[in-house]
Formats: C-alpha cells, sequence, structure tokens
C-alpha cells in the first residue's frame, strides 16, 4: 500500500479524471490531504499556470459551528479557487474512484491561530510569546482541535493524520511577522528546546495538580538558559543528562507528557470512528524515544493511536531500516514508513529506489513526501520504485 502527502489546491488543478489517472498510474492507494494547516508558501514545478501557491494557517473544510461551542477560538478558513470546502472537494474526487483519503492535520504550530488568539500562545521563562505556537495546556486550545477532529470526521475519510502534536519549539516559526531567524549561540536541539519550554498561566495552573514545583522549574530553565545564551559553543549536549542533574526539570517534562496525553484522548474521543495516525517528529528527533522533551512519550500516547508512521527522511538506508524496526518493537499498532523526494535529501534515483526497496518489507505502508512538490522527473522516479517495491513485498509473502 503506498499514500502520498498531498496539498488541496494541487489535487484541484486538474480535471477529476486526470489526478485520478495520474495517482492510479502511480500506484497510489491513499492520499494524505492538508486539511488542517500552517501557513505556507510553496512551488508546484508542474503547474500549468503561476508556480506558487501561499495561504494562511487554517482550514481547508467547512468547519460546523456547533463543534466549536466549548471554545472562543473561531477556525480560520481557505477556499482556493472559490471553493468554500475545497477538502470536501478532494474526498469527493478521490473517493469516487476508490482512492482513499487521510485529513492532514497540523496542531500547535499555526501562526495565524496565535496572531489572532495572543492569549492562548507559549510563553517563555523570560515572558516572550510566540506567534506561531499554541500552548496545549488551554483548554480552548483542546477544545478547537476536538471540534477540529469532529469536523473532520464526518467527511468519507479513512484516517486524521496529526503532525505537531507535542509542545511547539520557538524556533520554528511561520507567517508574515515572523521573519528570518537569527541567532549565533543556540547550538542543537536541546539548546533549542530549553528555550521553547512554556509557562504560560495555563501551564501554571495546570501544573498545581501535578508533582512539579513550577516556579522552581522556571527559574531552573532561566539558569540554564542564561547559561548557554552566555557562550557560543554547546552548552545543554544532553536533555537526559540536565534532567538526571535537575530533578525538577524531570518532573517538568513529566508534566509536558501529562497535558499530550489529555489533548490526545480528547482528540481520540472527538474522532469517533476515524483512524488516528501521527508522523512521529516532535522533540529530539524522529526516533522512537525522541519525543519526551516535547511530551509526546510513545508508551504513553500509543493507546490513543491507530497506526504511527516513521519519518525516514535519510539517505542512510541502514539509519531508515533501524527507526522503522525500532518502532515496530516498541509499538503493537502498525508501523508505517515516510519517505522523501527532497532532492536535498536524496539526489539521484538510485538511492531513492534503494531506500523504497530496503523499506517495502519491513513497513506496512508506505508514505512519500510530497505529492504536490513533484517533479516530472520526480514522477518518473516514483512510478519504478513503488512498482518495483510492491514486487519485491508481494515476493516476500
Amino acid at each position: 500500500m503506498v499514500a502520498v502527502w498531498s496539498y488541496p489546491w494541487r489535487l484541484l488543478s486538474q480535471t477529476p479524471d486526470a489526478t485520478r489517472r495520474e495517482l492510479v498510474e502511480l500506484g497510489v492507494s491513499s492520499v494524505t490531504v492538508a486539511a488542517h494547516y500552517h501557513s505556507i508558501r510553496t512551488l508546484d514545478p508542474r503547474s500549468d499556470d503561476g508556480l506558487f501557491e501561499s495561504y494562511e494557517g487554517g482550514c481547508y473544510f467547512d468547519p460546523d459551528p456547533e463543534g466549536f461551542a466549548d471554545t472562543p477560538i473561531n477556525p480560520p478558513t481557505n477556499d482556493i479557487g472559490g471553493r468554500a470546502d475545497p477538502f470536501g472537494d478532494v474526498v469527493d474526487r478521490l473517493t469516487a474512484h476508490g482512492i482513499g483519503v487521510n485529513a492532514w492535520l497540523v496542531c500547535f504550530h499555526n501562526s495565524k491561530l496565535g496572531a489572532s488568539y495572543p492569549q492562548f500562545r507559549i510563553q517563555s521563562a523570560f515572558g516572550d510569546a510566540h506567534d506561531h505556537a499554541f500552548c496545549p495546556s488551554h483548554p480552548e486550545v483542546q477544545a478547537y482541535f476536538e471540534g477540529v477532529a469532529r469536523s473532520l470526521a464526518d467527511y468519507d475519510i479513512e484516517a486524521i493524520n496529526l503532525e505537531s502534536l507535542g509542545f511547539p519549539s520557538a524556533f520554528h516559526g511561520h507567517g508574515a511577522t515572523f521573519g528570518h531567524a537569527k541567532d549565533h549561540v543556540v547550538r542543537g536541539k536541546p539548546e533549542e528546546i530549553v528555550l521553547s519550554q512554556c509557562f504560560c498561566s495555563a501551564c501554571r495552573e495546570r501544573a498545581a495538580s501535578h508533582p512539579v514545583d513550577f516556579d522552581r522549574a522556571r527559574d531552573v530553565i532561566r539558569t540554564v538558559a542564561r547559561d548557554a545564551l552566555g557562550r557560543p559553543t554547546p552548552q545543554v549536549r544532553s536533555l537526559e543528562r540536565l534532567a538526571e542533574d535537575r530533578p525538577v526539570l524531570a518532573d517538568l517534562f513529566d508534566f509536558r507528557a501529562s497535558v499530550v496525553d489529555e489533548f490526545l484522548e480528547g482528540l481520540s474521543a472527538a474522532s469517533g470512528d476515524i483512524a488516528l495516525t501521527y508522523s512521529a517528529s516532535d522533540g529530539l528527533g524522529r526516533d522512537p524515544n525522541d519525543g519526551w522533551p516535547a511530551g509526546v512519550v510513545l508508551d504513553r500516547v500509543r493507546r490513543h493511536l491507530d497506526r504511527l508512521i516513521a519519518l525516514c527522511y535519510t539517505d542512510d538506508r541502514d539509519v531508515a531500516r533501524r527507526r522503522v524496526r525500532r518502532y515496530r518493537d516498541a509499538v503493537d499498532i502498525p508501523v508505517d514508513a515516510g519517505v522523501t523526494l527532497d532532492p536535498d535529501v536524496l539526489g539521484t534515483e538510485a538511492e531513492w529506489r534503494a531506500l523504497v526497496a530496503d523499506l517495502a518489507d519491513l513497513a506496512d505502508e508506505l508514505h512519500v513526501y510530497n505529492h504536490a512538490l513533484m517533479s516530472d522527473a520526480h514522477v518518473d522516479w516514483f512510478d519504478a520504485a513503488v512498482a518495483r517495491a510492491e514486487g519485491d513485498a508481494a515476493s516476500s509473502l
């Protein structure tokens, strides 16, 4: 089984027959379509018209107003070419031809929402707020995403694919007001995560019922951050070691995990019978135990999920194989492999074919990023590699 991530404007840029024919010829069985997404400016190299598309963060579906009665956050919507419900149009177009659809839901990383509702942004230990990042500790934020999930579950879809599930990074901004990120001293993911810890009012309120000294944790984060900012060489090399040396930070990270666990439990209930999948990419990286600094602890979140996508955006085939195997050993749900056609990762057809062939018999499904960004050459690569992988997988059964 082969799936692709894609954008609704690409899928609606051709006639329904042309879109169906392209996907069928590529061997695609399902498409994960951006339904609730961050702001974006994207280049489509196969477009017959303008090359660039730009959209603010928000919905590409028609949200049910009743689903948002418990939150003051109104879902921002984007139309495409005058279509009020472009996601719904894509669903109708693809399912009519036997191609499944998954709704791609980006959670807390959304500059449109942060700028429109600044009271729900993450706030650093130094008081900085970040427009691109919602804090999951707010009940209103959780209620908003439950409304999104309920609205999406009304469509004829197979799954909701979650991205940005954990506490957001302060170093991953989007939108017109963010600009180019500039710093000369923050070195590595551990220091980014230290500087991204949220100490907003909602975190403080929730932490009151959790065994963490919230004020002490904030003081420690400020001290560690100041030490890191004082020198241009890495000062925090291991968050595990930092949490061992400063136990209050271990309590803080455990508190983060409790918030994400509660959020995902509510999202699972709101989505009903629709499956929940997760593209594992929060925290320190993409391996099974990397999400904990962002609150995504695999042993806690897996009970709410129906399948995982191990993102193998690498040209190192050993790393990719090992990642999929580790996820399969860690969970008892299907594990898919996510691969990319980004030429900065896989620059040749031979590299792409070899990676796909290696993963075909390890993963339950293959997910390819991104159909809307593919060149004509990528289409040819995709076709040949996927056909070979499916043949290899079948012969191994």
